[in-house]
């Protein structure tokens, strides 16, 4: 029987989501027979893993007002029930995932697929520092307003950092656990993978998520506040 071998690259970038939120990519999963044959096929897929941090955006050219709204929309003052807000830390954390997948057509119309490579990129893509338009620079308010919104900065890296290894051992797990398979459609056995990898590293991705932001209350307590605005007398 003639076969042909062949490669096939599939991408999918999840939308990025805001580090308040969480994210959702449902396919259609793809309904493939596995033999002993095409099982034989495997072989450890290659892991390649992309750490990002953006580096941080200084906006001074909002108000108070303005700078609540951005809180509002992103969810955080309405979860955390902050008001008056004269700084805030706007960051987008999110995944994406790339695979590279490599199948034998066994007879007309059908394929033997295996998961050759994937490419996965997490961390910061984006990170926002907004600092209320009416102080001056050189103004105490500003420093020490500015100063807390780089601690939210520097808590979200280390958690990333942290967590990086243990993001890293997840996927390489849930990646080897993806068997060859049969299928008659390789674009979507694809997305089959990016769905199953994807799911697989929510529960590893929802604890960075619940790190970070424990980490980021921290600071962000009503007594916290208090012994910030005592630092100045230029509110």
């Amino acid at each position: 029987m003639p076969c042909s071998d062949d490669r096939y690259i599939y991408k999918l970038v999840i939308g990025i989501s805001l580090v308040l939120g969480g994210f959702i990519f449902n396919t259609s999963l793809v309904q493939a027979a596995t033999d002993r044959e095409c099982l034989a096929t495997w072989e450890f897929p290659e892991i390649q893993t992309n750490y990002v941090k953006a580096k941080s955006n200084l906006k001074r050219n909002k108000s108070g007002k303005q700078i609540e709204k951005i809180a509002k929309k992103s969810g955080y003052a309405k979860r955390r029930g902050h008001g008056g807000l004269l700084g805030l830390t706007h960051s987008s954390i999110g995944p994406s995932f790339a695979v590279s997948t490599k199948y034998i057509e066994v007879e007309k119309g059908r394929y033997c697929l295996k998961l050759r490579k994937v490419e996965f990129t997490f961390g910061i893509r984006k990170s926002e520092i907004y600092v209320d338009r009416k102080y001056r620079k050189s103004s105490c308010a500003y420093k020490v307003i500015y100063a807390h919104e780089k601690e939210h900065v520097r808590i979200n890296e280390k958690t990333l950092d942290d967590y990086a290894s243990k993001i890293s051992k997840v996927l390489k797990k849930r990646a080897a656990a993806i068997k060859p398979f049969y299928t008659d459609n390789p674009k979507k056995a694809a997305q089959s993978i990016i769905d199953k990898l994807n799911s697989g590293m929510k529960p590893i991705l929802k604890k960075f998520s619940d790190q970070r932001e424990k980490a980021n209350d921290v600071i962000d307590t009503n007594k916290a506040y208090a012994a910030t605005q005592a630092k100045c007398s230029d509110w």
